[in-house]
């Protein structure tokens, strides 16, 4: 009986799994929870945690839509998103996805397994599981008192983090491909005063893409034979990109025909923005963000000396351990893999050719 009194104090009394509670309560939770380890952003490498997260039974489990409003935060997100709370303590964001196309999730997992591998950025730890008969991403989540979305926050707080932290977020976000970033994608966090960027929903690292360093990418739509655009081998034609204003479904329709899939009309989202696009290698490919003057590159002038021997390090090999929860996913293709490291080289060619990197031990 006294075991199960102390149970209900500390769930009570403390927070479950804050991710940056101070030390003295992460002890306190562990007492209550044995199988639970310290889960602050500098242990999130720790593989128990993903452990955890994968052999946690669920004991609740909610819309994170409606868990977001009660704290009153914005829920500014599309698809099946719960919030989920497990027996050994752990909080978790589990994102449902259709048993025939895991590709999110295996591009969520991914991006963890990448952020360990090259030591930036933060990246919960993520991991693929099923609940209730759902499949999907399941992600630790990450208690944050400050809200992205509001106005002028996600700007103040880029000003705050460190230099390095800033670059090489922007860093993995083009070298890995995640193109739809901004502050519906990022939580932002005060660790003993320090502030704290964590990278969340990075699905559009599955994304086919094609780009130049300084650029914004052009992002793989569709594929259809019926474009026979006769151009296997040619390089991608970025010179070759034409634009519509004020893109509709009748619009698009108008250009393309039926020479694309049904499914990119019943999809398409026009985002309020001109349509930007390349046709190649009988695929459209998209420039998502053009004409939004507002959105941030992943660009950086700064380039440390520990990243850039991070990116040095990378290779095929790598790359195929980072995705090996995605070995059977259809994105997961040579090319694929061969168009990170390229994005990777241009990195690296960009700052030997301006020398614009300081030498940070």
């Amino acid at each position: 009986m006294s075991c199960r009194i102390l149970l209900i104090i500390c769930v009570l009394c403390f927070p479950m799994n804050t991710g940056f509670a101070d030390e003295q309560s992460n002890k306190n939770i562990a007492s209550c929870f044995p199988q639970m380890v310290d889960t602050h952003l500098k242990n999130w490498k720790n593989s128990q945690i993903s452990t955890l997260l994968k052999k946690g039974k669920v004991i609740s489990m909610r819309p994170m839509r409606e868990h977001l409003q009660s704290t009153g935060k914005k829920a500014e997100f599309d698809g099946d998103v719960f919030f989920v709370e497990l027996d050994n303590g752990l909080k978790a964001v589990f994102k449902n996805l259709p048993k025939d196309d895991l590709g999110d999730a295996h591009a969520e997992v991914a991006a963890y397994q990448a952020s360990i591998s090259l030591g930036f950025p933060n990246v919960p730890p993520t991991v693929m599981t099923d609940i209730k008969g759902m499949k999907g991403s399941l992600q630790l989540f990450v208690e944050t008192r400050i809200e992205a979305l509001n106005p002028g926050i996600y700007e103040h707080a880029l000003n705050e983090v460190d230099e390095e932290d800033v670059a090489n977020l922007h860093l993995f976000y083009f070298v890995f491909g995640q193109w739809d970033s901004g502050p519906h994608n990022i939580l932002i966090v005060k660790d003993k005063e320090k502030t704290q960027l964590i990278a969340i929903d990075n699905s559009g690292v599955r994304n086919h893409q094609r780009v130049k360093y300084g650029e914004l990418p052009f992002v793989r739509v569709c594929y259809s034979d019926k474009l026979k655009t006769n151009d296997w081998g040619k390089p991608f034609p970025f010179e070759q990109a034409k634009t519509i204003e004020n893109p509709t479904t009748e619009t698009l329709q108008k250009t393309f025909g039926d020479t694309l899939p049904a499914s990119f009309y019943q999809s398409f989202k026009g985002y309020g923005l001109p349509f930007r696009y390349v046709i190649h290698q009988n695929s459209l490919w998209r420039q998502y963000h053009a004409g939004d003057g507002e959105f941030l590159m992943s660009f950086t002038h700064h380039l440390s000396d520990r990243t850039r021997k991070a990116l040095e390090g990378l290779n095929l090999s790598m790359l195929k351990k980072i995705f090996t929860s995605a070995k059977n996913a259809d994105f997961l293709t040579p090319a694929y893999l061969e168009a990170i490291l390229e994005r990777r080289d241009q990195v690296l060619r960009h700052f030997k050719e301006h020398r614009t990197y300081p030498s940070l031990l």
